[in-house]
């Protein structure tokens, strides 16, 4: 940061200034202004008057932490119902009233969506939940060894943070997750089971995940994914015994080896060590396969509203040919297929293809193909072989690569449907696909609650 720049900033790191919050950010901040000087708070709420100090300095902003609240709104502020919650990083919106996250939700988006220039009534309000505990249905949780005891923690990072909060109880997720983390924090001695420390490249457990689904009978199922530097495991038989006779809702236990020094937690091979490696899943009477490390939606209950949101803007007559593109385990082409002539997906990932072609035969769809690679490298031949009505766009949280938009464009697909958990990327997007595509309705759901993330379901038309 040049002098000059630093001269035009009216604070200073250490200072200690009086604020009046605005609104929420898009992270685990919130936002005043100090002498027009954009301030974002941590774990601040609309309507708090506090004194806050500044902990850093950016060209355009900076960054402060509240030292006293002096006054808040109760319409906005509540007390949060973890009792971690300010200081793990998990979720960032606990502290605010659920219907005024929505509320900030919608001003959020309004502003990314600012510059598409979009006709009055297409970005809907964001859809909530009534139940906004319990929702996940999957955990990941890095782990460490307490090296007085032996014993894991396990849980989120703080925020802007590296240090580890040992969570015992999350209300965000499933509840029965605790209980399961607690036994393998308790058998970690007994099994020498010790974290991997990166730095001093010893141990032996990076990640303890679990999954949750109902299968068709309604019944709970869990799956639980220990990710280690090597398969060998002592005493395997034994230690998965004891997680399965304690808690029988766990239908699978498996190690997924990984070595890389990335932040992707997965590596490529999965080991079951018992019961099986996936899970079922139903949602809208239809049922699904979950593999260990697949792609699936993070909260059940909101993934059925989405698939509904979706069926309801293709609006299919039953002689269309439909594009799943980034299908992952091909929940949404499966859920489209009753009502198409045919359904295509496209996915990198091939567990999740074995996954979206059991899961179609599960439900007697006979109409799909699934093709295994990427996106960018499929799409071409894809469109101009089958010539699909309506293609599904649901990418990662970096969108869409570059080729993709530009072999869309190319193509006279008469429909687009965009899904999207990251409204940056999908507004770049959405920008690329608009000289030939109009936005017909934006719908975001609210995929999860206490957090400023938001879903976003986006139908777009070809331009005549």
């Amino acid at each position: 940061m040049s002098k000059a720049t630093l001269k035009s900033i009216p604070v200073q790191l250490g200072q200690v200034i009086d604020l009046k919050i605005e609104s929420m950010a898009y992270d685990n901040s919130a936002i005043g202004r100090y002498k027009d000087f954009v301030i974002m708070v941590d774990r601040a709420a609309p309507g708090d008057e506090i004194k806050a100090e500044i902990t850093s300095l950016r060209p355009n902003y900076a960054r402060a932490k509240i030292v006293d609240l002096v006054r808040f709104d109760n319409l906005y502020r509540i007390e949060a119902e973890c009792k971690i919650f300010k200081v793990c990083g998990g979720c960032q919106w606990q502290h605010l009233d659920y219907k005024k996250q929505l509320e900030q939700k919608d001003l959020l988006l309004k502003s990314f969506f600012s510059k598409l220039e979009l006709e009055d009534g297409v970005l809907k309000n964001t859809i909530g939940m009534d139940d906004i505990w319990h929702y996940r249905n999957k955990v990941q949780y890095p782990v460490r060894t307490v090296k007085d005891t032996g014993r894991l923690k396990a849980g989120y990072f703080e925020w802007h943070s590296r240090d580890l909060i040992n969570v015992k109880f999350c209300p965000i997720q499933n509840d029965i997750f605790d209980s399961i983390i607690e036994t393998v924090r308790d058998l970690a001695p007994k099994y020498r089971i010790t974290a991997y420390d990166g730095a001093e490249k010893r141990g032996w457990l990076r990640h303890i995940c679990l999954r949750s689904g109902r299968n068709i009978k309604g019944d709970l199922e869990v799956l639980l994914t220990l990710v280690v530097v090597t398969e060998e495991m002592k005493n395997a038989d034994e230690f998965t015994r004891e997680i399965m006779k304690k808690h029988p809702e766990v239908v699978g236990i498996c190690l997924n080896k990984n070595t890389n020094t990335t932040n992707v937690i997965y590596g490529d091979k999965t080991k079951v060590l018992a019961g099986r490696g996936f899970l079922f899943e139903t949602l809208n009477g239809l049922i699904f396969k979950i593999s260990a490390t697949s792609f699936f939606q993070v909260n059940s209950k909101q993934a059925e509203k989405m698939l509904n949101i979706i069926d309801k803007y293709a609006d299919l007559k039953g002689d269309e040919v439909v594009l799943d593109a980034y299908c992952g385990g091909g929940v949404i082409a499966i859920s489209l297929a009753k009502n198409a002539k045919k359904v295509l997906g496209i996915e990198e990932i091939r567990q999740s293809i074995e996954d979206a072609n059991y899961s179609a035969k599960q439900n007697k769809v006979t109409n799909f193909t699934f093709l295994n690679g990427k996106v960018e490298n499929k799409i071409h031949d894809v469109l101009d072989e089958f010539n699909p009505d309506l293609v599904v766009l649901d990418p990662p949280r970096g969108g869409c690569n570059k080729k993709v938009i530009e072999d869309l464009l190319n193509f006279d697909v008469k429909k687009i449907i965009y899904t999207s958990c990251n409204p940056t990327t999908l507004a770049r997007d959405l920008d690329l696909l608009s000289p030939k595509y109009k936005i017909k309705s934006i719908q975001p759901l609210d995929m999860f609650p206490h957090s400023y993330h938001v879903e976003n379901v986006v139908l777009l038309e070809r331009i005549d």
